[in-house]
C-alpha cells in the first residue's frame, strides 16, 4: 500500500489542531480558576 505524504499530513493536522486548541483552553481555564 502506498502512504500518500499529502494525506498524511493532512489527516494529522486533522487531529493535532483541535487537540492543541482543546489544551490550551484547558490551561485557560484552569489558570483563571487556580
Amino acid at each position: 500500500m502506498e502512504t500518500n505524504d499529502l494525506g498524511f499530513v493532512a489527516s494529522l493536522l486533522f487531529v493535532l489542531v483541535p487537540a492543541v486548541f482543546l489544551i490550551v483552553l484547558y490551561i485557560q481555564t484552569n489558570s483563571r480558576q487556580g
